[in-house]
């Protein structure tokens, strides 16, 4: 056993749920310690953006924002395509803003260096709707572990600077980069090919899977991914090449919660509605199960507070949403379900 892992096994004891590591984390940057919508304007070559598919960037934008006084600031960034599914679904492309150092100091966006922008992808509510839930995953990650990424919501004009015309404002929301996750509990971000399940520890593990199970989301990979790096919809972080590493999981479109009309479930889950769970999580990880349900029913109450706080969305999706909860904690709430379900469930 490592150092770390005699460290996290004590503070497992001795810690509230959902509280990891020897230590409390330290706070998020002042971009994700607010949760207020944040209204921005940036400019930048959006129709080129757009139209060049084989271009992913970077092209140069500014950020505009007002303070807390109502002073308005200008910070210059760049900014460029990213994304898989979304790349050839969407009109509006997500996005990911870089900074330079010395033209953030002082400035709300202090600290972060790379930015990712969830954007509304196609113009219409139908498309809001689908990622202000997205925004909702994550929060309600938050809650069930520090171990996850920050998110903002914002409203933001997209001023195409070649042509002095402006798209908006349109809902996006900004992710937390995972350098600065991993920054926050003293890890490393870990750049590896592939990792082992054992090299994943029980109890966090089991809430990442309990969560993906909660949302109803099956698109990931902890262990490995396409290309070069590890993973897929997750990043790692932990101590350099040291047991145990965290998986931090994100981009959650092709969820049940979601339910987008382009997500479909892949083959070998056995469904054809994205909307049905199917447990992902690994045997090996059966044992900090039985812990982390009873933190996710512990916490049944906070996360309905958690989605009744998200005034963005309407009451009625709202209710979609405790409705599609309720089924899940349903299931954790049966000793006999839970176990055929979610225990027998498992992936050798």
């Amino acid at each position: 056993m490592t150092m770390r892992s005699a460290l996290l096994s004590i503070a497992v004891l001795c810690a509230p749920f959902g509280s990891v590591g020897a230590e409390e984390p330290d706070d998020p940057v002042p971009l994700f310690s607010e949760t207020g919508t944040l209204d921005i304007e940036i400019s930048a070559p959006w129709r080129r953006l757009k139209r060049e598919r084989e271009e992913d960037g970077p092209y140069q934008a500014l950020v505009g924002y007002a303070d807390r006084d109502g002073r308005h600031h200008t910070v210059a960034a760049t900014v460029e395509r990213r994304g898989l599914t979304r790349q050839r679904i969407c009109r509006m492309p997500p996005i990911q803003l870089r900074f330079e150092k010395d033209d953030v100091e002082g400035m709300l966006f202090e600290g972060n260096k790379s930015i990712k922008v969830v954007t509304h992808c196609r113009k219409g509510n139908r498309w809001t709707r689908y990622y202000q839930r997205e925004m909702l995953a994550y929060r309600i990650y938050n809650r069930v572990t520090d171990l996850s990424f920050r998110v903002r919501a914002m409203t933001v004009n997209y001023r195409d600077d070649e042509r002095d015309r402006v798209d908006g404002p349109r809902f996006a929301f900004m992710i937390e980069d995972d350098k600065l996750a991993g920054d926050r509990h003293g890890l490393d971000k870990l750049e590896q090919r592939s990792i082992s399940p054992r090299q994943l520890p029980s109890l966090e593990t089991s809430r990442f899977a309990l969560f993906h199970y909660l949302i109803g989301n099956a698109d990931w990979s902890a262990l490995s991914g396409p290309g070069d790096e590890c993973c897929h919809n997750a990043k790692l972080i932990g101590e350099d090449s040291l047991d145990p590493v965290d998986a931090v999981p994100y981009d959650f479109d092709a969820s049940g919660l979601v339910d987008a009309h382009y997500a479909v479930p892949t083959q070998e889950l056995g469904v054809r509605d994205i909307t049905v769970r199917v447990f992902r999580g690994f045997c090996v990880h059966n044992d900090g199960l039985d812990a982390a349900r009873r933190e996710f029913i512990a916490m049944e109450d906070e996360i309905e507070a958690i989605v009744e706080r998200q005034t963005l969305m309407s009451e009625r999706d709202r209710r979609r949403v405790r409705q599609y909860f309720g089924q899940f904690f349903n299931i954790l709430r049966g000793d006999k379900r839970f176990g055929r379900e979610v225990i027998d469930g498992c992936r050798k």
